[in-house]
């Protein structure tokens, strides 16, 4: 059956998923990714400009996939929204840990690459949440005088860090911590902080 322009796109970037994750971004070429999906090389190039454009979309499709389901209503209780934020983010990591892995080799490796994601991959996917914390600071709940994207940043290092923590392997320490516990601490301290106020509560 023939498949429709979309249903190609789609074909493409779910096979092209596969092959990252098993050769890496390096090692990976488009003829390898055409024959796998038994297209000639130039139809990958109807739907996508090169091999960089095709690994851009894999990312922006699996890191956007569930970002819509996080209800960020500044009327709702701000902590359950952060925590639900941060585990969607977690979770995404974890369903994609072994494409994540590459792609922290490509952001250190790659200057072009690197560009693109503190500029253009972050900034859309951090969009929803610095609108977000934009609202929080018009309502008083939280400081004005840090910038949202700042703030964004530390909640990014909560899931990155968390997704690390427990991808790598089972003998390590946090392996067997609950992931909900683990995030909902660190974003305790995240909120509220270390140090114990002065009448020492």
């Amino acid at each position: 059956m023939r498949l429709s322009k979309e249903q190609r796109k789609a074909q493409i970037l779910d096979v092209a998923t596969r092959i990252f994750v098993e050769k890496g971004y390096y090692d990976t070429k488009t003829k390898d990714i055409a024959q796998a999906c038994g297209v000639t090389e130039p139809v990958i190039y109807k739907h996508f400009t090169g091999k960089d454009d095709l690994f851009y979309q894999v990312l922006e499709r699996i890191a956007g996939a569930t970002l819509e389901e996080v209800n960020f209503n500044p009327a709702e209780d701000t902590e359950q929204i952060l925590i639900s934020f941060v585990m969607n983010r977690v979770k995404i990591l974890e369903d994609n840990f072994p494409l994540f892995k590459k792609l922290l080799i490509v952001v250190l490796r790659d200057d072009e690459f690197r560009q693109y994601y503190f500029t253009k991959f972050i900034p859309k996917l951090a969009y929803p949440v610095i609108g977000y914390l934009d609202q929080l600071k018009e309502q008083g709940v939280i400081k004005k005088d840090v910038p949202s994207s700042v703030i964004a940043l530390a909640l990014a290092g909560i899931f990155v860090q968390v997704s690390l923590a427990k991808g790598f392997e089972k003998d390590q320490s946090f392996y067997d911590f609950p992931t909900n516990d683990l995030v909902t601490q660190m974003l305790d301290i995240y909120l509220h902080g270390l140090l114990k106020g002065e009448s020492g509560g």
